[in-house]
Formats: C-alpha cells, sequence, structure tokens
C-alpha cells in the first residue's frame, strides 16, 4: 500500500543520513544516501491521511500541495512532518476540515475573511486570491483573516501573487513560541512574513528572462519546526536559538520544545533581539488586530488536545507593480544582480 511504502522511506530519511550539523533540519536533501519520494506520491499519501481525518477531498489536495511544496524546497520543517498533526487536529474536533471560509468584509483595497475554523490552507487560497482581485483592480489587495488554522509555508502564498507578476506579501500570527527579550515564558509566535518580488532582464540582456526576489523568515531565530526536526533526530541545537524554562541559554532541542522558547530574532539582549521581539509584534498586528484574530498569549497551544478553535490570523498583500514607476521589475533585476556578485569571503 502507498501509505506503507511512504511511511518506510520517510523514516529511512531521517535514519540514514549522518550529518551532524544543523543541516540535518534538511533531512539529508544533500547527503549522497539521501531518500527520494516522488512530488505526486508524496501528495497523494499526504491527501489520503487527511480525507481519512475527515477532510474533505478537495481541502485535502489542497493542503498536500502546501506541504510538499515545503519539502521540495528543502524546507521539512513546514513539510509533509505536519501531516500528523493536522489529522489529529481534525480528528480531535478543534480543525474544521470541510469548512469553508467566507468574505465577511470588503472595503476598496481591503477585505477580511472569516475562516470559519477551516483548514489554514484553504483559508489563505481564497483570501490570497481575494488580494490578487483586489490588486488587479486597485492596484494593491490588503486581506486579513481570522479563525483560520496553521497555513503551512508563507511562501506558498507569496507564489501565487508573484505567478501572477504581483509582489506577493503574506504573514500569519503563531501559538506563542517565543520568549520576550528578558522574559521567561512563551509570549509571542514565530509570527513570519514574506515578501517575494517579480524581476524582469530588460530587453538588451542576454541571460534567462524571468527572476524574482523572496524572503520568507520567522521573527524568531529559527522557525519552532526547525527544533523539532532536531528533537526527533536527537541531536542539539546551536547556543543563540533558544532558551530553558528558566529563559537561559540552552541547546538541548527537547527542553526548549517541551519547556522552554525561542529567541527572537537577534537572540538574547545583547545580541538585540528585542528588534525580533518588536518584529513579532508588527506581524501580529497586522494578522491579528487588523482581523479580529487572537493575540499574542491569548493564542492557544498548538496541539490536538487544545479547548477549541486555535483563531490564527493571516494577512495577504498583493500590489502591482506597474502602478508604479515604469521598469519596476527590470530594476529590481539589475539590483539582484549587483547584490550577487558582490565580493565573497568564501570559495
Amino acid at each position: 500500500p502507498i501509505s506503507r511504502r511512504v511511511l518506510r522511506i520517510l523514516n529511512e530519511s531521517f535514519s540514514s543520513g549522518s550529518d551532524e550539523t544543523t543541516h540535518a533540519v534538511r533531512s539529508g536533501l544533500n547527503a549522497s544516501s539521501a531518500v527520494r519520494v516522488h512530488r505526486s506520491v508524496l501528495e497523494e499519501f499526504v491527501a489520503r491521511c487527511l480525507v481519512r481525518a475527515g477532510a474533505a477531498p478537495r481541502h485535502a489536495n489542497l493542503v498536500a500541495s502546501v506541504l510538499v511544496y515545503a519539502d521540495a524546497r528543502g524546507i521539512p520543517s513546514h513539510g509533509v512532518n505536519r501531516t500528523d498533526l493536522y489529522a489529529n487536529e481534525i480528528e480531535a474536533g478543534v480543525v474544521d476540515g470541510t469548512a469553508v471560509p467566507v468574505v465577511e468584509k470588503t472595503s476598496g483595497c481591503c477585505a477580511v475573511v472569516d475562516g470559519r475554523n477551516a483548514l489554514g490552507a484553504v483559508v489563505s487560497d481564497l483570501a490570497m486570491k481575494t488580494a490578487i482581485d483586489l490588486a488587479r483592480d486597485q492596484g494593491v489587495g490588503l486581506v486579513a483573516c481570522h479563525k483560520s488554522n496553521h497555513f503551512g509555508a508563507a511562501g506558498f502564498w507569496a507564489q501565487r501573487a508573484l505567478d501572477e507578476g504581483l509582489m506577493g506579501l503574506s504573514f500569519t500570527n503563531t501559538s506563542p513560541f517565543a520568549v520576550p527579550t528578558g522574559g521567561m515564558t512563551r509570549a509571542v509566535g514565530t509570527n513570519p512574513f514574506c515578501c517575494f518580488a517579480p524581476a524582469e532582464k530588460g530587453s538588451d540582456d542576454p541571460g534567462t528572462k524571468a527572476d524574482s526576489f523572496q524572503l520568507d523568515m520567522a521573527t524568531t531565530v529559527v522557525p519552532v519546526g526547525k527544533i523539532e526536526v532536531m528533537d526527533r533526530i536527537k541531536k542539539p541545537v546551536p547556543v543563540g536559538w533558544g532558551v530553558d524554562r528558566n529563559g537561559e541559554n540552552c541547546s538541548d532541542a527537547e527542553e526548549i520544545c517541551k519547556h522552554g522558547g525561542l529567541y527572537p530574532l537577534g537572540g538574547p539582549e545583547e545580541t538585540a533581539g528585542y528588534k525580533g521581539y518588536g518584529l513579532g509584534m508588527f506581524v501580529e498586528i497586522f494578522c491579528s488586530i487588523l482581523s479580529g484574530a487572537a493575540v499574542g498569549p491569548e493564542v492557544e497551544p498548538w496541539v490536538p488536545s487544545r479547548k477549541g478553535a486555535i483563531r490564527y490570523g493571516h494577512c495577504f498583500i498583493a500590489i502591482d507593480p506597474n502602478r508604479f514607476a515604469p521598469g519596476c521589475s527590470v530594476r529590481l533585476a539589475q539590483y539582484l544582480d549587483t547584490m550577487r556578485s558582490l565580493p565573497r569571503n568564501f570559495d
């Protein structure tokens, strides 16, 4: 059966590599012993798991494509390792695998989406489509969402806008995983933000025509998924990624996951971690304050045993660069070329 075959391959992919560094979070993608699974096989397996748990088939297929996208990009912290948690949430009744979100309000270039506790990818699909439509009409589309769930890798949604020749931005809040600067308890999510922008070579440039700027990052030093992967393969993490239950530097992945928390981007106070703390709050404002979603410490833990809906908030922005000074995409391509050609301190 496909499920047994894929599970065997996934287990082998975590046990076959010998990488002792933090590159192990890539599950051996760069190792000669890496085991690979065809994308369509993996998507089918994930979708079948979610349907069996109670998701609508169309929703399950979308979620599967989002999770496999992350693995295909070399980001297993946001990939199919989330399938088990998604399925458990649906079976526990804390996520509605058949719910259909709605646009509950529009005004000019802005809109609000009620996720109705649907799978986060389903909510995000509607929201980014709405943002793209608004950008086509208004030049900019900004859509905030509430009553949603985990939406996968932020880059998947920004790519949707990029595919339409637009700039795409995506943000989400999460359950608290970060310990604020100087604190001891989790109070801020990993709260990622993402920006993809199209670039195009000029007509006199013989190189590849299409290019893009792509930034997808957590506002913590690392996303929690990286700590979880390191815990799963029983490897320590670098000092500066997280803290223990007392708020002190910690390299024990299990301690960080179960009792401590992540550092905001920048690490401890002496290396300006308060900047990452502020960026996490910035994302919270766009995702939750604007939409009416759960905010900061009030967000439920991301576990199937929680009391009810987690009420995540997202924000999606699409921008039509053609509404601004002519030649935006060409200028961006030139800028990217300039930055890529700077002198390096490595071979």
